[in-house]
């Protein structure tokens, strides 16, 4: 009783959002800096504004240029970052950024692969370089960011039921441990700002609906909404949202004066720091927002609402609780299970409450405005997604803090405890960057010798020699079979040459069954990174489609990249063979 009586006393208004800063850091180290969805672009984008004294792109269907799509974004966390890019050295930026012709992106069932680009130090992260130096600086300070918005949820939660702790650390905590949420507030991304923004708006306009129009904090939200407008157009909603509310107040206390001062201060302050790129957006795209503009570049479909929730609501929930990587990497089934399970005895546990609080008028009220947000939110989301493919979870984070809210109120109406959430939650956000980031991104290990458990053979092509394998038994899953594979290398020299293995499986009748093309370590570790007289275990997994026919051999080869040319093997009794083959003996 006592240890649960402390952690009622626990300041949980700084201590969870320190927690989720800590969290965040594990995140920062775990994910290189390319790989989450779009940091190559908005990388681009900052690199561009640094490189041209604060200009800005204009967006065209170019496909060359790195910032991509992200020309058509407001442009603020640009500016912010692009001050830090200039200060420190990124002269080695050409020769950090090497992009990978075989990255996977959008595509978590297909395995290996994951990196965008190529690493020459994933682990422990390279502090030398200055380029690398400088996107782990503009990390942390968008962390920072994160780490404010996980406080304006806290505050938002002690605004709507004050003497509750518990209500208000359930609602931090299903905000700081949800893994998405921290990867995307660990990653170069200007998500990271409107998301601050929009939780301190959501606080302090929930603040005004309690207290009641006051000058100071309606000039307060009048800068905070103008700031989001130029963060990102999903900050542009909140505007609507804080005069909304406004309107309410004004209903019900008439005081006018008020409500002309929010109005006032809200349409002088979005004028001034705002109204210009609205304006730059008509004259360059004859249309204030620029959305057009970006449908240009990413390509426009046309596709109805059931279409939408039928295709894309399993990948837009999954994307919300964890998909790293360029949408790329998964989670366990039972994770994303778990929080549809937590999802929904919210939601019947927040008819509960409001039941339950059904005389009390300013928690009726913070819960119409919260319910507003959130169907906002799902209105834009789908009215956005059936324009273009949008259909991820990173898309509701401006709007976390009414999320985190309402399910917070439904748990505690079925008086689920605090801790029986967060705890797990915070044990599984600690594991995830182990279990699910660092494998995809890590070089593969270097061995002294080889194992007795591995098959010892002969083969090279060159520089590059097999010198043994392991083929495991074959695994069953939803989607078809898969095989494990490991192969052992051992480079003879140091490589200049870039390098492309393939690993194909063949029937009896020698026709393929599945191809691998990739760069060794599943795409990590280029044949010109090896180190001379070192082994390597390589670690492969092969799936099959269901149906198609039984393989019969393994085929292992080489060739250059690019170019391709054949690079027959030498068997270990000199003779060049057409290509290596090892048979299977598949139950």
């Amino acid at each position: 009783m006592k240890f649960f009586e402390a952690l009622r006393g626990l300041p949980y208004q700084w201590l969870l959002p320190i927690c989720f800063f800590c969290l965040g850091l594990i995140y920062i180290y775990a994910a290189p800096h390319f790989e989450a969805s779009d940091s190559i672009a908005h990388v681009g984008m900052i690199k561009w504004i640094a490189d041209h004294d604060g200009a800005l792109p204009v967006q065209s269907t170019n496909h060359s240029q790195l910032y991509r799509q992200q020309a058509s974004q407001p442009p603020l966390y640009y500016f912010m970052m692009a001050a830090i890019w200039t200060a420190l050295d990124t002269s080695d930026f050409d020769e950090f950024f090497r992009l990978s012709p075989f990255a996977i992106v959008g595509d978590p069932m297909r395995l290996g692969n994951r990196n965008r680009i190529f690493y020459r130090q994933p682990y422990p992260p390279n502090l030398h370089q200055g380029t690398s130096l400088t996107l782990y600086v503009i990390r942390l300070v968008t962390l920072g960011m994160g780490t404010v918005a996980v406080a304006a949820v806290y505050q938002s939660a002690r605004t709507v039921m004050p003497r509750r702790v518990a209500f208000a650390a359930l609602a931090c905590a299903l905000t700081a441990f949800n893994p998405q949420f921290i990867f995307i507030s660990a990653s170069v991304s200007n998500d990271g700002l409107v998301i601050m923004l929009s939780a301190l708006i959501t606080w302090q306009t929930l603040v005004m609906l309690r207290e009641g129009f006051h000058t100071r904090r309606s000039l307060v939200l009048a800068l905070l909404v103008a700031l989001a407008s130029l963060a990102k157009l999903s900050g542009l909603v909140f505007a609507a949202l804080v005069i909304l509310a406004g309107i309410w107040i004004l209903i019900s206390t008439r005081d006018r004066r008020g409500f002309l001062v929010l109005l006032g201060a809200a349409l002088v302050i979005w004028l001034v720091i705002a109204g210009w790129w609205f304006l730059r957006n008509l004259a360059l795209y004859q249309e204030p927002f620029g959305t057009a503009a970006m449908l240009d570049y990413v390509g426009r479909r046309r596709t109805t609402i059931p279409q939408l929730l039928a295709q894309e609501f399993q990948g837009l929930r999954i994307s919300f609780w964890g998909l790293f990587g360029a949408f790329s990497i998964l989670t366990q089934d039972i994770h994303y299970q778990l929080m549809d399970a937590l999802t929904l005895v919210s939601a019947a546990g927040f008819l509960v409450f409001v039941a339950k609080n059904r005389r009390d008028r300013f928690i009726l009220t913070a819960i119409c405005f919260l319910v507003i947000i959130l169907a906002v939110a799902c209105l834009t989301l789908v009215w956005w997604s059936t324009q273009t493919t949008a259909s991820t979870g990173r898309l509701l984070f401006p709007y976390i803090t009414a999320i985190s809210l309402l399910m917070a109120m439904g748990l505690r109406a079925l008086r689920i405890p605090a801790l029986l959430v967060g705890l797990p939650m915070l044990v599984f956000s600690i594991a995830a960057p182990f279990l699910f980031i660092i494998p995809n991104y890590d070089h593969p290990p270097q061995i002294d010798e080889l194992p007795a458990s591995a098959g010892q053979t002969f083969a090279r092509w060159d520089e590059i020699t097999l010198i043994g394998y392991e083929l495991r038994p074959p695994e069953r899953v939803a989607y078809g079979l898969e095989i494990p594979v490991t192969l052992y290398w051992r480079a003879q020299r140091e490589s200049t040459v870039t390098r492309a293995l393939f690993i194909s499986l063949v029937d009896s009748e020698g026709s393929p069954v599945t191809r691998l093309e990739t760069f060794p370590g599943w795409g990590t570790l280029p044949t010109r990174w090896w180190q001379a007289n070192t082994i390597y275990r390589d670690d492969y997994i092969l799936q099959i489609p269901d149906d198609a026919a039984a393989p019969a051999a393994l085929h292992i080869g080489w060739y250059p990249f690019p170019g391709g040319g054949d690079m027959p093997p030498i068997l270990e009794s000199g003779e060049e063979a057409a290509v290596y083959s090892i048979e299977l003996q598949i139950p």
